[in-house]
């Protein structure tokens, strides 16, 4: 719990330094520019993650769905936010420790999604925009029940998943067209979360707690944003997120209305 903290004052931290460093106010602001962009969003990933020390390793398969809001400030400071649900896979997650072994085969879990993050444009090249990227998300999954098959008598067990994902880093822009914005981006990006398993074997009951941490640390993501109209915008982006003996990949996609 402590990290999770620390982690978020880490990205409060960052957010403000950025402004800061970076802020252009002026000293009689005349009119405000502020433009507000809502919209809907989906993104998915599969991640390899490491858990029993490192030991060991599955894949955190996961999509969601999202209300999202970009508030975009005049001095080139992006805010935005999201709030969703999601589907997550946590297959091939061993449970050594219970009174039964358990090798988790359930599928998708559903939880809540919330999430903040800050763009904020540096300095420009030509037609090349630099700037700066951070993101923080958190998924909150529901506890779920499931029947134990393949014993003599009836059994219960009970799980409930978390996970976290962190990321910061450049973002490069290209604004040579009208309608169409291409950009790269190379993140540190962290995910890592807990999964809480409860068995229940006639009398015999126990707990564990698995630690799960992302494989990868790197991501580098390829995306666009196309200007339908003035108000409605669309942005897709696919993440490659390399790590020793193969890549895991991301997908995001959004529609903004902006007014």
């Amino acid at each position: 719990m402590k990290r999770n903290v620390y982690f978020l004052i880490f990205m409060m931290l960052m957010m403000i330094s950025v402004y800061f460093a970076y802020g252009q106010e002026q000293a009689f602001p005349t009119e405000s520019n502020i433009s507000w962009k809502p919209g809907f969003g989906f993104e998915s990933f599969s991640r390899t993650i490491e858990w029993d020390g490192k030991e060991s390793t599955s894949k955190l398969k996961s999509y969601y769905f999202t209300f999202n809001t970009d508030i975009e400030l005049q001095s080139g400071l992006t805010l935005s936010g999201l709030i969703g649900y999601s589907f997550s896979s946590f297959n091939s997650l061993i449970f050594k420790e219970l009174p039964f072994s358990l090798d988790l085969q359930a599928g998708s879990i559903g939880g809540f999604i919330l999430g903040a993050g800050l763009q904020k444009n540096i300095l420009s090249f030509k037609d090349i925009e630099i700037g700066a990227y951070g993101q923080f998300v958190y998924c909150l999954g529901v506890k779920e029940n499931w029947e134990i098959p393949g014993l003599a008598v009836e059994g219960t067990a009970q799980g409930k998943p978390s996970w976290m994902r962190g990321k910061v880093g450049p973002i490069f822009s290209y604004e040579g067209y009208d309608y169409f914005q291409p950009y790269i981006k190379f993140n540190f990006n962290k995910l890592w979360g807990t999964f809480k398993m409860e068995e229940t074997v006639e009398d015999l009951s126990g707990q564990e707690k698995k630690k799960i941490t992302g494989k990868s640390l790197l991501e580098a993501s390829l995306g666009a944003i196309y200007q339908l109209s003035n108000s409605l915008s669309f942005q897709a982006e696919i993440n490659l997120l390399p790590y020793k003996g193969g890549v895991n990949l991301g997908l995001v996609i959004k529609g903004l209305y902006s007014f």
